[in-house]
């Protein structure tokens, strides 16, 4: 199963273990002289001081793309090491595979982006606007203050829809694939993609946004057919509509909104976006209302725009459920690597 590695069925129990662990304790806050220690953590700090040090706009096109590719490759120089090291150390320990799962259960987060979503719905149905507004400010770079109560409950769904990408089944993917170096590797490129300072894609970030959109893509489709799955135990949702419209829809480009995913400015794959404007039967996407200015964007979906506290509920569920889904095709995987 694992391309890089050779065959381990231990990583991808593993990776369930992490799935579980962060679901039960992934709300948990803890304090700030630990959080630091966080493997993500220190992996966007080490990008954001190259960034503050090199991208720079008084620098010419061509120096700020060429350090763009260094810094890459760098990153890479350092993560791909340091996965192996580990791998290595838990192939020889158990102290190693403590610390493979303190690994995976930094770069794999499902928890925190359901409660900062469940927070904003259930300030919408009983909460003020501002309030619901606030609520908002850590799932979006947009202007909160220019949202009404159907774009707030949107921020909410599409965020949600973006993280279980980028922080759930990018890295379960590309760990189920190459392991260790395959989770580091692609938390590196979605690191460096999604915490430049200056929105310049096409110079400093180029290298990121290419290598962050190679992980993405196929990660996009894993969510898509997760949520389309997922629809199935959802009441209301509609999984061959799912289908449909992640055919349908799911080239459309979908801005990634969350702060999380950062304030790069660039596009991804749309399809886990269609998947859940499909089961849910919204229309997700459209322009986006910042301080200055209104950013055109595609409509994904052909359901209600106006979204309500309800809808926010049901995405919920069909994000918890689609944890599940995958978590069940990392067993289904278990059991037949076992049998080969």
């Amino acid at each position: 199963m694992l391309l890089f590695l050779g065959q381990s069925t231990e990583i991808l129990i593993l990776l369930i273990a992490a799935l579980a662990i962060d679901a039960y304790a992934g709300g948990f806050v803890w304090p700030r002289s630990l959080s630091r220690l966080n493997p993500a953590h220190l992996l966007g700090r080490l990008a954001r001081w190259f960034d503050d040090r090199l991208n720079r706009p008084e620098r010419t096109p061509r120096s700020l793309r060429l350090r763009g590719w260094v810094v890459l490759l760098t990153l890479l120089a350092v993560t791909i090491p340091a996965a192996l090291a580990v791998h290595g150390l838990a192939m020889a320990s158990g102290f190693g595979w403590a610390l493979a799962m303190w690994l995976m259960v930094a770069f794999v987060t499902l928890r925190r982006s359901y409660d900062l979503a469940e927070n904003a719905r259930r300030l919408l149905q009983g909460g003020t606007l501002a309030e619901a507004r606030l609520s908002v400010d850590a799932l979006t770079d947009r202007d909160i203050f220019r949202l009404d109560e159907h774009a707030v409950a949107r921020v909410a769904v599409e965020a949600l829809t973006e993280r279980f990408v980028a922080w759930v089944a990018a890295p379960l993917l590309w760990t189920a694939l190459f392991g260790l170096p395959g989770l580091l590797v692609q938390a590196a490129a979605h690191a460096g993609a999604h915490i430049l300072r200056r929105g310049d894609q096409a110079l400093y970030g180029r290298a990121f946004t290419l290598a962050d959109r190679l992980f993405q893509t196929p990660a996009a489709w894993l969510a898509g057919l997760a949520f389309a799955i997922a629809a199935i135990a959802v009441p209301t949702a509609k999984p061959l509509a799912a289908l449909r419209m992640l055919l349908r829809d799911g080239g459309k480009a979908a801005r990634p909104d969350g702060r999380a995913g950062g304030r790069a400015g660039g596009r991804a794959d749309g399809r886990a976006l269609a998947a859940m404007a499909g089961a849910l039967d919204l229309s997700l996407g459209g322009p986006r209302l910042y301080a200055a200015l209104t950013v055109p964007g595609e409509w994904i979906g052909s359901g209600r725009a106006r979204l309500q506290p309800d809808d926010v509920r049901r995405a919920l569920m069909l994000y918890a459920v689609s944890g599940v889904v995958l978590a069940g095709l990392l067993a289904a995987t278990i059991v037949i690597s076992l049998r080969l």
